[in-house]
């Protein structure tokens, strides 16, 4: 069940309203529905959020599979938004206090899906009605692995964004929602809302130079 969800402030008047008054998730995308999704480990992959509010962002999870080909590296990145791409780095660190879980929901091609979440290197203070993306990277290098971010079902967000070998000029489309979540360790009474059913109204993370040396490889 999704918990709490915020939509991107085009979508504020399909939004529904509720106050919350505990630490916990402050952002829902959605549950995974079982298709494979995309590779971060060979791209950078982002995904957009905003809020209605001011919220300060302390952590995140998102669903995958592929745990065994996965070397438990976690890079994170936070972006501006360009003209509904990735823009500059806000802030990027590398995946604190990680932890896995087994949802027990089988992905398209036999293996489970898995949570997967962190805590941020340091807070993030997201500013109400800003877009930002958050983007992720799950290896030490850019190799294919096979690990997939699960997809969602559309919800009227951004699809997901794909950045090959982890250079910043170049953003992709891509054709999916991605299931993730964000999180806030403050305690704090402010609206909370879900997405719109769909149809409705790094870098920073340090590997700019390995791309480069994977791209020299080619």
């Amino acid at each position: 069940m999704r918990n709490v969800s915020l939509a991107s402030i085009a979508l504020a008047a399909g939004l529904s309203f509720a106050g919350v008054a505990h630490a916990g998730v402050v952002y829902d995308n959605g549950s995974p529905n079982g298709d494979v999704g995309y590779p971060p480990t060979s791209w950078v992959i982002a995904e957009d959020f905003s809020f209605s509010t001011d919220v300060v962002v302390t952590g995140a999870g998102i669903y995958f599979s592929g745990l065994d080909e996965w070397d438990g590296t976690v890079t994170y990145g936070i972006f501006s938004n360009n003209s509904g791409m990735p823009g500059s780095v806000l802030a990027s660190g590398s995946g604190q206090n990680i932890s896995t879980s087994n949802t027990g929901t089988p992905s398209c091609c036999g293996d489970n899906i898995y949570l997967l979440s962190f805590d941020l290197s340091s807070d993030f203070a997201a500013v109400a009605g800003s877009t930002y993306w958050l983007g992720l990277h799950l290896s030490d290098d850019f190799d294919y692995k096979a690990v997939y971010w699960s997809s969602t079902d559309a919800n009227g967000t951004e699809k997901a964004r794909l950045n090959e070998w982890g250079g910043l000029e170049t953003w992709q489309y891509t054709t999916w929602d991605l299931a993730f979540y964000l999180t806030s360790s403050e305690v704090t009474e402010h609206p909370v809302a879900t997405p719109a059913p769909a149809g409705m109204a790094l870098l920073g993370f340090g590997l700019v130079a390995l791309g480069s040396m994977r791209r020299r490889k080619n």
